[in-house]
């Protein structure tokens, strides 16, 4: 299951060495003042997420019923799922938005510019970059459609959107329930309606 991402390295290795990284990575983004952990208004953020997050679920539902069918083995099947989608959610935030978030601003920080990172124009051409990883990471791997990078890339700025506005919580939720809808929910349901 999780040996594709991971190849040799077990797992709970591999995801504890992620924990570091999102330590460190998390931690070098709220002492910028550039993006929060977790705030006052998380909770509103979680719901947003979750509202927000449902639509992409079922959107990618209707894509996958009347617009392009994707591989049969394309989700993990349960009970599995319930582990794997929040293990691998956890490793696609720390290691596609936070790490490489910290690394640039950071750099940047450094840097002889007249534009600090700390200017809103910069912060989003950080994170408009950083949502470009994502989908074309994805496109290497799997050698996907154009529909798929854009979807990814639209969905990773939104949830990098989420994590400007309110904190790593609500992003991470966003993730969460958008698993939940197109990877569990749909995921089992679509091998008994389409195959």
């Amino acid at each position: 299951m999780f040996e594709s991402y991971f190849g040799s390295i077990p797992p709970l290795l591999a995801i504890a060495f992620v924990t570091v990284v999102g330590f460190v990575s998390l931690g070098l983004l709220r002492s910028g003042g550039w993006f929060q952990i977790r705030t006052s208004n998380t909770l509103r953020g979680v719901g947003f997420s979750a509202a927000i997050a449902t639509i992409f679920g079922i959107w990618q539902a209707c894509a996958d019923l009347f617009v392009t069918r994707f591989p049969k083995d394309i989700n993990v099947p349960a009970p599995q799922s319930l582990l794997f989608y929040p293990a691998m959610g956890y490793v696609v935030e720390v290691l596609f938005h936070a790490l490489p978030l910290a690394v640039l601003l950071v750099v940047l920080g450094r840097l002889p510019l007249k534009l600090k990172p700390n200017t809103t124009i910069v912060i989003w051409l950080c994170i408009v970059f950083v949502a470009s990883l994502e989908p074309v990471l994805v496109h290497m791997r799997m050698g996907s459609s154009a529909y798929v990078g854009a979807f990814v890339f639209v969905f990773t700025l939104v949830e990098l959107y989420v994590f400007r506005r309110y904190d790593f919580v609500s992003m991470y939720s966003f993730r969460l329930v958008y698993y939940l809808w197109w990877h569990i929910i749909w995921g089992y349901l679509r091998l008994r309606w389409l195959f």
